[in-house]
């Protein structure tokens, strides 16, 4: 059973409370493919198997989104096969120090993985395709994880996402966001609003109206460092 809120602002404070009430101590091994579980910082307050519905989702109105990287971060996808591509760029800070190679000015620098390679161009043309000639399917799903992020477990960076399932009902498009693992401070906010970008744009493509936003989460967390900007 899903949690169900009118909108993201709605959302953010209700997840923000059971965050803070509900959340369990955990101290994890990794963060990324970085070793912390020696590091206080990342004692993680973590909710297992959370999920919930937005009604009427507008990613426009989600507090703490970082606009130019969404908005480079959605060229990037769209193009497809883009490895390190330009989204990263407008947030260095945080992505440059997962760029493999130490040498950032050689052409060949690039992340373990790229959500352009892994749901970009046609990817996402084949979902609107599907749409387009059966509708009702319950098998619109556009993967992200994939079998040889086994290999790479602890080792290198995996995705944090799994996967985006559409469902057309009721004259809507709906979208359920799948996550193994989700930062609420430091990535929700443009998880969840290039994901509704991409329900929008899929939307768009089919002349289908915008439906719901269901989010599950297998580890929704917030790093102790974190937490005095969040609670």
């Amino acid at each position: 059973m899903s949690r169900l809120f009118h909108d993201f602002p709605e959302a953010q404070n209700e997840i923000k409370r059971d965050l803070a009430e509900l959340g369990v101590s955990v101290q994890p091994e990794t963060m990324q493919d970085i070793y912390v579980r020696d590091n206080p910082d990342f004692r993680t307050h973590e909710l297992s198997n959370y999920m919930y519905t937005v009604l009427k989702p507008d990613y426009a109105e989600i507090e703490g989104v970082h606009e130019a990287w969404l908005q480079q971060e959605w060229i990037d996808r769209v193009a497809g096969g883009l490895n390190p591509g330009n989204a990263w760029k407008e947030r260095p800070e945080i992505w440059e120090p997962f760029l493999e190679g130490t040498d950032l000015s050689r052409s060949g620098s690039r992340f373990s993985y790229s959500y352009s390679e892994r749901m970009g161009g046609t990817h996402i043309d084949r979902i609107i395709d599907e749409l387009k000639v059966h509708p009702h399917s319950r098998q619109l799903y556009l993967p992200v994880w994939n079998h040889n992020d086994e290999t790479k477990r602890g080792k290198r960076r995996v995705p944090c996402s799994l996967g985006y399932w559409f469902v057309y009902r009721e004259g809507k498009l709906n979208i359920t966001y799948m996550m193994r693992s989700c930062d609420f401070f430091t990535h929700y906010p443009n998880d969840v609003a290039i994901t509704t970008v991409l329900m929008n744009y899929v939307a768009n493509a089919t002349e289908i109206e915008p439906g719901t936003f269901t989010h599950f989460i297998g580890s929704l967390h917030v790093y102790e460092k974190d937490v005095k900007d969040v609670f």
